[in-house]
């Protein structure tokens, strides 16, 4: 009988890093975009769950974080990130107060716009840089902070 430690491969740390200094596959940027489409339809429907709401705001996050790989000196892209954070707090607010997670139109819209950024971010980042905005955001979920996007930009 082989003992399970034979099936465990050795790290190889030289092809993890070429890995994580690429960008996403166009099946990887499909999936993680069709996952956050699908968030927002469900939350446009008035069918929505706190992990969509969540999610939704935590690609707001992302997408903020990203912002100067992308999108440098772009204060328009800032504007969007903080008008799509006021629709979903709007709605959390609404949910709180005892109604649907359901985003308006107006509010939709305005999250939309960011995940179609999101979108063009996933194509043009690496994995690495991806990675270092999930680590950036941690803190802020762990702690339930206040909004990323107000610290963020107090420390400019």
């Amino acid at each position: 009988m082989k003992s399970n430690t034979s099936m465990i491969r050795p790290i190889d740390w030289q092809d993890l890093a070429v890995q994580m200094s690429t960008p996403f596959h166009v099946e990887e940027i499909r999936t993680l975009s069709l996952e956050n489409h699908l968030a927002l339809a469900t939350m446009r429907s008035g069918r929505g769950k706190p992990e969509h709401l969540n999610q939704l705001a935590q690609i707001v996050y992302l997408a903020f974080f990203l912002r100067n790989i992308t999108w440098p000196n772009d204060n328009e892209a800032v504007e969007q990130c903080r008008r799509a954070e006021a629709a979903i707090s709007a709605c959390a607010e609404r949910v709180k107060r005892g109604g649907r997670r359901l985003l308006l139109d107006q509010e939709v819209a305005l999250v939309e716009n960011i995940l179609v950024l999101h979108d063009e971010q996933l194509a043009a980042i690496t994995r690495r840089q991806y990675l270092a905005a999930w680590e950036q955001l941690q803190p802020h979920i762990a702690a339930n902070q206040c909004s990323p996007i107000e610290i963020g930009l107090c420390y400019q």
